[in-house]
């Protein structure tokens, strides 16, 4: 079992994570939920409550939504404590190359609404410098924003397309049904992140109509 930290992503509010976080619990581990206002990011202060949350007696897990599993990494790549060690990260439709609707947004003069998550890696493609499992979950349902603000045919959650959830460093990639919010309420999501908990990889054998590879 694992003691897991969860990150929600842009807009969002923890309380959004609770059903994931509830369904993690059943699953044996324990649960730690964070909110941070995700337009005025103080990442000194996010940080070190997540340090806070950390154990030392179980394996550190960090999951994160969208701009959650961003920060995540970010986390990550500047947490040393070996006492308090970073075992894996589960991303949940996270942008690690950067968000081509964010960059609309910008290029359309309206950056602002998206506040100062654009220098917290909203915008730019994101690196683990670290060695540490990364699994990153993508959602392949375009039902969203993205169908009103950038008109392709891109796979994609709605809002976050498949490519955009890829990184070289990734130790798995897995592609489900969903759109960029559904990811977060359905079961096979939390199946797979405690299957990768366990295992640093994720489960192939998955039904067909809720899942696809990618």
């Amino acid at each position: 079992m694992a003691h897991i930290v969860v990150l929600h992503g842009l807009y969002m509010h923890g309380l959004v994570m609770k059903p994931l976080a509830s369904r993690l619990r059943r699953k044996g581990h324990t649960i730690q939920v964070i909110s941070y206002n995700s337009v005025r990011i103080n990442e000194a202060l996010l940080f070190k409550r997540i340090r806070n949350c950390l154990s030392e007696t179980e394996k550190n897990v960090i999951v994160g939504h969208s701009l959650g599993g961003i920060l995540a990494v970010h986390f990550v790549n500047s947490h040393n404590d070996k006492h308090t060690s970073i075992d894996s990260i589960v991303t949940i439709g996270s942008p690690l190359q950067g968000s081509s609707i964010a960059k609309e947004i910008q290029s359309r003069k309206f950056g602002f609404i998206l506040g100062n998550s654009k220098e917290q890696g909203l915008v730019d493609v994101n690196q683990l410098t670290v060695d540490c499992p990364i699994g990153s979950i993508a959602g392949t349902m375009s039902i969203g924003i993205r169908s009103s603000i950038i008109r392709d045919k891109v796979p994609s959650d709605g809002t976050v397309t498949v490519e955009e959830t890829l990184l070289p460093e990734l130790k798995d990639h897995l592609c489900l049904n969903y759109s960029h919010t559904s990811l977060i309420y359905a079961k096979q999501t939390v199946e797979q992140i405690d299957h990768f908990i366990h295992h640093h990889e994720f489960k192939k054998v998955v039904e067909e109509r809720e899942s696809v590879e990618c």
